[in-house]
């Protein structure tokens, strides 16, 4: 019997493990729909023609060529947040100055690589984008910055962003917040090998704090590729892969069936089309409808309400105030989990519903999340 212990133990161990560092596959047709796409790094930057990194410039050219954009962002000190990779402001804009040591407004008085491009507020960005191309969304985050203020100032711009949206930070903290206050969004582990870092450091290349953060996919460092902790995760456990960050054609030759997409500078890669999910989501039983509610419904919380209820029963869609003193809703779920929604919104204590115009509507494989409109 005693014999039997030790591989048993070591059994456990090895199941343990492997669902600890196991990536979320549960989601895997919807971000199937970014393979194949093209992130621009840091924007479409070009510095000999006045076009920094991480700069307004970088991200309408972005849009213009119709590639995705890969940008940073990163709190300031009075809790805004900057489009800025760095959180020195050296090598930037050349003082001695973190991003989170000033305010946005000193923030924006200072230019860019010495040209007359400032820093990124990012709802401003959002504004500009308009959801014309994917983003990928990198949340900085070092020791002493508070990573739960950081996500909810983050989501409070996401949720009335009508655009599609990845979410990736090193920080493990930061996906483990996502996926419990803010389950729809796509969130993504990014790691590298971490070449002379501490032991501490190694370990999220081995991406043991899977188990807590659960992300959707992984952002792996190109030159990496090799590295044990990738391969575990794209070819055992079939993780869904970013690629960062490629410079040139003959390396993405070079790379391809290691990553599904990538972050690429430097060159103009040609965009391939966009590789189809392999079966589309299932609808059955799922309804839309478009509601407008009217009574005690402005002013008392109900967009708010509606999102967390919309959030907890699994229901997607839209709600904005409307001029006359309605509300205005496009919600799909079931019919339960919709009639679920309403109870919980109802229950608030200030929220009257008096009447509801409802109608049916097609509905839409494609859409994931609810959002608040404005």
């Amino acid at each position: 019997m005693e014999r039997y212990i030790v591989p048993a133990v070591i059994l456990i161990l090895v199941i343990l493990i492997s669902a600890a560092i196991s990536p979320y596959n549960a989601r895997r047709e919807r971000i199937h729909e970014f393979a194949g796409t093209y992130f621009a790094h840091r924007g479409l930057h070009d510095l000999a023609k006045g076009i920094p990194e991480n700069s307004m410039a970088a991200f309408e050219r972005a849009v213009l060529y119709g590639y995705g954009i890969e940008l940073d962002v990163r709190m300031t000190a009075d809790n805004q947040f900057a489009v800025m990779h760095d959180r020195s402001l050296k090598r930037a804009c050349g003082i001695e100055k973190n991003v989170d040591e000033l305010s946005m407004t000193e923030l924006k008085e200072l230019t860019l690589f010495g040209t007359n491009q400032t820093i990124p507020v990012f709802y401003e960005v959002l504004k500009k984008v308009a959801g014309k191309v994917p983003l990928l969304i990198e949340v900085k985050c070092e020791n002493g910055l508070d990573y739960k203020e950081i996500v909810r100032e983050l989501t409070f711009y996401l949720d009335s962003y009508d655009g599609k949206v990845l979410i990736e930070s090193f920080h493990p903290g930061i996906l483990m917040m996502l996926k419990r206050e803010r389950p729809q969004y796509l969130r993504g582990q990014l790691s590298e090998r971490f070449r002379g870092e501490p032991l501490w450091m190694k370990l999220f290349a081995s991406f043991i704090f899977n188990f807590l953060a659960k992300p959707d996919f992984i952002s792996y460092r190109i030159s990496d590729s090799g590295f044990l902790g990738f391969v575990l995760q794209r070819w055992v456990y079939k993780a869904f892969a970013a690629g960062w960050t490629l410079t040139d054609t003959a390396t993405e030759e070079e790379q391809r069936g290691n990553f599904d997409f990538y972050i690429f500078e430097g060159f103009l890669p040609k965009k391939k089309e966009e590789v189809k999910a392999g079966k589309a989501r299932k609808m059955s039983g799922f309804v839309r409808k478009h509601i407008i509610v009217s009574g005690e419904v402005q002013g008392v919380g109900f967009r708010y309400h509606a999102s967390y209820a919309a959030q907890r029963y699994g229901v997607t869609g839209w709600v904005k105030n409307l001029y006359d003193g309605r509300v205005e809703l496009e919600v799909q779920g079931t019919e339960e989990t919709i009639d679920l929604m309403f109870a919980s919104i109802e229950a608030q204590r200030f929220v009257e519903i008096r009447d509801r115009e409802v109608r049916s509507l097609p509905t839409d494989p494609h859409e994931y999340e609810f959002k608040i409109r404005y």
